[in-house]
């Protein structure tokens, strides 16, 4: 790829940033613009958000929450399993898709969707050039997942992008793998066509929500910011530079309770910060913020600055775009994702 012999002056981010444009999306067949329509699937809800542009904000950059609708799901309509499972009952999943897709009154043809970090996970990689050509592209992806995880890769849909390297690594550039049970995702995006609807961008919560975040571009200062977001299931931490993600960590619930909980998740933001101080050497974690219900906030605040020595605070207004919201305040936690999914360019 012509662009990875760019000269050395060019910042090392800067080139990542044009390499990812290259490799494409992290996972799904996207349009050549995220839609302004995007979904957000929990095994027991199905979302919808229409979030337009507005002329609000710095440069007219700011978004309006034109419509919002929301499905309940049999929670048993998923299998259970590590990485999700695929749908017991496509028919009846299809049904309510196609009921929510009826409620909104803008046409929609073209949406994104997010799916919890526990169905699609992501691993980094070094990787020195990649093919250009999508096949053998593809391959190298595969090739290098089966080294860093436990599952059969053969029933993985696999994509990536090119992010930010770490200053202590070997090859030139780093890939971020993003991976889900294809045959989840499948049924999924089949549900959706028979609604009418083509389904680009598909990414985990956490990835859709940093991409809500309205950082500054940060390319050189170290600067770190990171983001929990919290659900009954689990729980998913990303550290990010200037908006690109530098390292991701998902962990499903803890099965103790109480101080037990909390000591175990102190303990796996300690080793992320001894990871940091490690792999990252200069670069300063500046806020840590957090998506939680609003029962979970206090104990996670607790533990986020235990663990990572920067006081938490929740995600709100303030760290997003300017938004324009007719009626009540909405659920940061729930509309976060979606906003991040319409912000994200998809090339």
């Amino acid at each position: 790829m012509s662009t990875e012999r760019t000269s050395s002056a060019r910042p090392r981010g800067a080139r990542a940033a044009a390499l990812s444009a290259r490799l494409g999306r992290l996972l799904g067949a996207g349009a050549l613009a995220a839609p302004p329509h995007a979904f957000g699937l929990r095994p027991d809800r199905l979302a919808y958000a229409y979030l337009g542009r507005d002329g609000v904000g710095r440069g007219g950059g700011g978004y309006a929450l034109r419509e919002q609708h929301a499905e309940e799901l049999s929670p048993e309509g998923f299998q259970s399993g590590p990485l999700g499972g695929p749908l017991r009952e496509p028919a009846a999943f299809a049904a309510a898709v196609g009921r929510l897709v009826a409620r909104i009154g803008a046409p929609v043809k073209e949406a994104s969707l997010t799916v919890p970090d526990a169905w699609l996970r992501v691993a980094f990689a070094e990787t020195g050039q990649l093919p250009s050509r999508a096949g053998e592209r593809a391959e190298v992806l595969r090739w290098k997942l089966k080294r860093l995880v436990p599952f059969k890769v053969d029933e993985l849909r696999v994509d990536g992008a090119l992010v930010a390297p770490l200053p202590s690594q070997e090859e030139p550039n780093r890939l971020l793998l993003g991976f889900a049970l294809e045959p989840l995702l499948g049924q999924v995006e089949a549900a959706f066509r028979a609604a009418g609807v083509r389904l680009g961008r598909i990414t985990g919560e956490s990835l859709a929500a940093l991409a809500a975040l309205d950082l500054p571009p940060a390319e050189s200062d170290g600067a770190l910011t990171a983001l929990a977001l919290v659900d009954d299931d689990g729980w998913a931490l990303v550290i990010a530079r200037g908006g690109s993600p530098l390292l991701h960590r998902y962990k499903p619930a803890a099965t103790a309770a109480g101080a037990d909980a909390g000591r175990l998740v102190v303990r796996d933001l300690a080793l992320t910060r001894n990871f940091l101080a490690e792999q990252a050497p200069g670069s300063t974690l500046e806020r840590v913020l957090l998506l939680a219900s609003p029962a979970a906030e206090p104990a996670w605040r607790e533990w986020l600055e235990a663990g990572l020595g920067v006081a938490a605070e929740p995600l709100g207004p303030a760290h997003l775009p300017p938004l324009a919201v007719a009626g009540p305040p909405p659920s940061w936690r729930d509309l976060a994702p979606l906003l991040g999914a319409v912000r994200e360019e998809v090339t």
